[in-house]
């Protein structure tokens, strides 16, 4: 496979886990929840505390790219809270599946 249909692949499977991740997300609150704020960055540490992780954890992750993040300027990074919830169940249905 070509590296430009590697990328598109690996797009569509993140769009993919998004639309889920907002499915479950609206199942879960009745449909209360705000666009806004599923789409909101956070800190490595907001995302630690949200993931139950350990900040280190969360960094390492980002660095291994394991986890999906939001490149900030040349050094900072940051977390989309639907990105962190996709991620999250991908890895409890592996583990269950």
């Amino acid at each position: 496979m070509a590296p430009s249909n590697l990328k598109t692949e690996r797009e569509r499977l993140s769009l993919a886990a998004r639309q889920e991740a907002f499915k479950t997300t609206l199942r879960a609150t009745g449909g209360e929840v705000k666009v806004r704020e599923l789409f909101q960055l956070m800190t490595a540490e907001e995302a630690a505390g949200f993931l139950a992780l350990e900040v280190g954890t969360v960094r390492n992750l980002t660095y291994r790219h394991e986890i999906p993040s939001v490149k900030i300027g040349t050094r900072g990074v940051r977390y989309r809270l639907i990105d962190l919830i996709a991620w999250s169940e991908q890895r409890s249905r592996v583990a269950v599946g």
